[in-house]
């Protein structure tokens, strides 16, 4: 080791209470605040100095860390034990001295425990009236933990970083639509970089742990508080209108549908519905096959005498794309929609279906949807039939996955999911959406009449009759 004795007794005086300082912290003692019949101590063979200590290559190591033990000593700090016969030779033991702590902390130039517990306390103290109950629930965990002088997980060095957290958490309630990072960042915590360098890493493990829902994506997270990288725009095509003020928006006329940002989304009322079903799409790629069949009414229902039917060459549903769990501007057009179907008799309501994986997601995506947004939703194109034909296509999982799986079937909320679950555990596949090409024309799947006709893509070993 470089340096002269007195950097290296420096060195070790440093090293010595440190250790000291750590053992005390971990104790009974500092988390009752009452000092008890053990003191901190280390036993010198046993220590992190045993490899120094013990190095007869170079002995001044030895004597350096004599010289920090005596002078720690002189100082009232610590006793130091030594074997019998050894006093001045070999060190056994070093104990540090409960009245001394204080002034133990002063030497090694540390901030006290106790302190930095009780600053961490004050910084998260606003959130205990949070709107929010996981919120509240979280800060009450913490506090208690806190309170007992343990650090609760806590980077307690980092009290501007949690400061940060608190401005987030107590300014997200207020945000009624989404907003990108960058602009939320710079409008709470005046650095429109602040929120990733110093915030969001923090909160999306806070969401995670804590939140009141389990999501796919970090975006996902992000987005159920109102965050996201840029603005989203509501999908939906077929046949329905809307009215912004004093004008009204036939979307059954738009063959490609079209896409509304959260603003026109929370400034219309949905007027009318002429599709005769709702369809709401989980991915992309099937949403945009939906679509392009959208045109084409479906014969079968008129053949079926259904009073349903589209009129010749208008759109056969409306289809809505949820992007997974759905973000704050599709959750807001789920509110719209349902609001107009609540205008309705109940035996006039068009009936709402959802269509998505055949997965652990896709079937906590859907009970999500049917929880807070549409009651009476039914599953489209997700039972066991239809997952049995497309399981030559199915994606193998693992232990980790099948216990997921497992923890929805001893879920009450997910017992007429069971039939599908114990399908996809016997077999350990589930089933991508996209996989099963636009989807089918599927009078026989639910008893269901049918809802759109679109291209299948099945090899000759598994022909769709």
């Amino acid at each position: 080791m470089p340096g002269t004795g007195g950097d290296l007794r420096e060195q070790y005086r440093s090293r010595i209470l440190s250790l000291l300082i750590s053992k005390y912290e971990g104790s009974r003692s500092f988390q009752t605040g009452t000092p008890g019949k053990q003191r901190p101590q280390f036993a010198m063979q046993k220590s992190p100095l045993a490899g120094d200590y013990f190095d007869e290559m170079d002995h001044r190591k030895r004597e350096a860390i004599h010289a920090a033990l005596a002078e720690l000593a002189d100082a009232g700090v610590v006793e130091v034990t030594w074997p019998r016969f050894q006093e001045g030779r070999r060190v056994e033991k070093v104990y540090l001295n409960f009245d001394a702590i204080p002034l133990a902390y002063e030497l090694a130039g540390l901030e006290p425990r106790a302190e930095r517990i009780d600053r961490m306390r004050r910084v998260l103290a606003p959130l205990a009236a949070h709107p929010w109950e996981w919120v509240r629930r979280w800060w009450a965990g913490a506090d208690a933990s806190l309170a007992e002088r343990r650090s609760a997980g806590l980077d307690l060095d980092d009290p501007e970083g949690y400061a940060g957290l608190v401005k987030v958490l107590l300014a997200l309630p207020e945000l009624e639509d989404s907003i990108p990072e960058r602009i939320f960042s710079q409008r709470v915590l005046g650095d429109s970089k602040a929120f990733e360098q110093g915030v969001k890493k923090r909160l999306l493990a806070l969401l995670k742990s804590h939140g009141p829902e389990e999501y796919e994506t970090d975006a996902e997270y992000l987005d159920s508080v109102g965050l996201t990288d840029n603005p989203k725009m509501v999908l939906a095509a077929g046949g329905f209108a809307f009215r912004v003020g004093s004008s009204v928006f036939d979307v059954g006329e738009l063959p490609g549908g079209l896409g509304l940002s959260a603003h026109t989304v929370r400034a219309m009322e949905i007027t009318s519905v002429t599709a005769p079903r709702i369809l709401l799409v989980e991915n992309l790629t099937s949403y945009h096959q939906v679509v392009r069949n959208l045109s084409e009414p479906a014969v079968t229902v008129r053949e079926r005498g259904d009073d349903r039917c589209p009129a010749a060459g208008s759109p056969a549903v409306l289809a809505v794309y949820t992007g997974g769990f759905p973000h704050r501007g599709v959750q807001l057009f789920l509110r719209r929609l349902q609001d107009y179907r609540e205008t309705l008799a109940a035996a006039a309501w068009p009936p709402v279906y959802h269509w998505g994986d055949m997965d652990y997601g896709g079937i906590r995506i859907y009970e999500y949807i049917r929880s807070n947004f549409i009651p009476d939703l039914q599953p489209y194109l997700m039972d066991v039939d239809t997952y049995s034909r497309y399981l030559h296509v199915g994606i193998p999982f693992g232990d980790e996955y099948a216990a997921k799986l497992r923890h929805l079937l001893e879920d009450p909320a997910y017992v007429s999911w069971h039939p599908l679950l114990q399908a996809m555990l016997e077999h350990r596949k589930w089933v991508e959406q996209e996989s099963m090409g636009g989807g089918l024309k599927i009078s026989r799947y639910f008893n269901l009449p049918v809802l759109i006709a679109v291209d299948v893509h099945i090899d000759d070993h598994h022909p769709v009759t």
